[in-house]
């Protein structure tokens, strides 16, 4: 398949589908709007390309986890290259309130355009990146083609494949084949991604493995003042045993309420705390908990309203970019996105803290970290709310021995440190071979 037969696909399709999934929800829901502006090719206000400085770094960040996963090379990239300007583009409006956060040396962000020709064209023009590197694999044919046309080194760096995405790119190699082969540089997160990039169509002698920068973003964020925060906004005394659920989708939620209520007749001052990937599902959270019989929860929004917890048992984080803050209280820590089919959400975040993590089977966007946490003995695979429960009863039971468990998984963790550095040199290594030679503007 062609540029051509792309473009066809994506103007007669595609973007009718689009328009009517969407406007329903920009239109009556409110959802999206603060995106559809820079989707749709418009810089934001005050953002002016013009003023950067050369050379121009421009990294794209999906969402949240990307956006995480960026910033360590975004440091690093600064510290080998003070003079260059940062871009940043999310795809999500969660993405651009992390990176807004978490990536304070970039001066500009953005949403990255719709990849139809008249919405991408018009930023690429504007910017004129003298580098691009898509987070994880984002892979958009008018996107990478126009920036080929401006001159721009294109890298994929924190290159993952899950198992869920690679028949289907295998069986579109002919479109993305030629995608990879313009690309300049492919930086992979593991040998198998590696592999698999390869037979998507990337070139082998571009393709590089570097590691995973969430480890280094994991491992490097950690606010110790967080946890003195976090107890006094939730009322938790220092011996308060608590089970944190972590990115829950639905489904999920059901079962760690489940376990709750059979921990809680074992231990009753038990504190749960569920944080969903999702805040807009708060109020099914609360629904199942109604239709359960159990107490209401304390919302986390409340306490700016004057709200406190008061003996409220059950807690729910209905704002987004807390979750790495609340783990640093957990006595025991689920992720979710794990019991259901979405291969896992970040579980180095919570072994940071040196908590052990109980997941679901499905884990394939964090195999290498799951494979290192239950090496160590920090991560636990469950299946059910029977399992879950069982567990959490054996740490809670025996907390000394599995506190050192967790910390033992930190240890681990801290040895996958330095993905960051090596992509950042490869990225200005390409660069530095780009510019040599061409003047400046």
């Amino acid at each position: 398949m062609n540029l051509l037969a792309y473009n066809v696909l994506l103007h007669t399709i595609v973007g009718p589908f689009l328009a009517i999934y969407y406007l329903p929800r920009i239109l009556f829901r409110g959802k999206y709007r603060r995106s559809l502006a820079g989707k749709l090719g418009r810089l934001p206000e005050g953002f002016v390309p013009e003023r950067l400085t050369r050379p121009r770094l421009w990294f794209h960040a999906v969402s949240v986890g990307e956006a995480v996963a960026l910033g360590p090379v975004v440091r690093r990239m600064k510290e080998l290259m003070p003079g260059a300007s940062i871009i940043v583009s999310t795809g999500t409006e969660t993405g651009q309130d992390k990176a807004q956060y978490s990536i304070p040396e970039a001066d500009g962000l953005l949403y990255l355009p719709l990849d139809f020709p008249a919405c991408v064209n018009k930023v690429v023009d504007a910017i004129r990146p003298d580098l691009f590197v898509l987070m994880e694999t984002e892979l958009w044919p008018n996107l990478i083609h126009r920036l080929k046309e401006r001159g721009a080194v294109i890298a994929l760096a924190n290159g993952r494949i899950s198992d869920r995405s690679f028949p289907r790119y295998r069986r579109l190699r002919r479109l993305f084949g030629p995608i990879l082969g313009g690309m300049d540089l492919l930086l992979m997160g593991s040998e198998l991604d590696a592999v698999r990039i390869t037979e998507m169509g990337a070139p082998s002698d571009r393709v590089h493995v570097t590691g995973n920068t969430k480890f280094d973003a994991a491992l490097g964020q950690v606010p110790y003042d967080a946890e003195k925060q976090v107890r006094e906004v939730l009322d938790l005394d220092s011996s308060a045993q608590v089970l944190v659920a972590g990115s829950t989708h639905p489904g999920e939620n059901e079962v760690v309420l489940d376990a709750y209520r059979e921990l809680s007749k074992r231990f009753p001052e038990l504190i749960l705390i569920v944080v969903p990937r999702h805040v807009e599902k708060t109020e099914t959270i609360v629904a199942a908990m109604r239709h359960r019989g159990m107490e209401p929860a304390f919302l986390r929004s409340r306490y700016e309203e004057g709200e406190r917890r008061n003996g409220r048992k059950v807690v729910i984080i209905d704002r987004t970019g807390e979750l790495f803050r609340i783990y640093s209280v957990a006595s025991v820590v689920f992720v979710g996105g794990s019991l259901v089919p979405h291969g896992g959400q970040n579980i180095l975040e919570p072994a940071a803290w040196g908590k052990i993590v109980l997941f679901g089977p499905s884990m394939e966007d964090f195999r290498e970290a799951r494979d290192i946490l239950v090496s160590a003995g920090a991560g636990i695979q469950i299946s059910d709310a029977q399992q879950l429960a069982a567990q959490v009863a054996r740490i809670l039971e025996a907390s000394q021995r599995w506190d050192d468990q967790g910390q033992r998984g930190r240890t681990e963790i801290l040895k996958h440190v330095g993905s960051a550095d090596r992509t950042a040199r490869l990225l200005a290594d390409l660069l530095a071979a780009r510019l040599r030679g061409i003047p400046s503007d």
